[in-house]
């Protein structure tokens, strides 16, 4: 398993991010426009808690993200972790992931 930490999220580190629950999935968004949609499984711990977010959303800043083939780790401030299982046993469709840009650039993990 290769961990490394993803460029692809150099936009949103730093930023205090926004996660809510839509339609069955995990919105993380920013107030500059940028938009990453969670379709798979993911977990959200909180110091000793372990949970997933229902139908509140959370402030928080994100640190750092690592990537590997199994799964994604965005590292929030108040030792707080949101893990995403990329494995195929975690997808429920359409993608992964999707992460829109205010520029209107998309990626997809799928």
């Amino acid at each position: 398993m290769n961990e490394h930490r993803s460029d692809t999220f150099q936009h949103l580190k730093g930023k205090y991010v926004t996660l809510t629950v839509e339609d069955e999935q995990l919105r993380v968004g920013t107030d500059d426009g940028w938009s990453l949609h969670i379709y798979n499984g993911y977990t959200l711990s909180c110091g000793e808690r372990v949970g997933a977010l229902t139908h509140a959303s959370l402030r928080l800043k994100l640190v750092d993200c690592l990537v590997d083939d199994v799964k994604m780790t965005m590292m929030f401030s108040g030792d707080k972790f949101l893990t995403v299982d990329l494995t195929d046993d975690g997808y429920s469709g359409p993608e992964a992931m999707q992460l829109n840009g205010p520029d209107g650039s998309i990626v997809i993990w799928s």
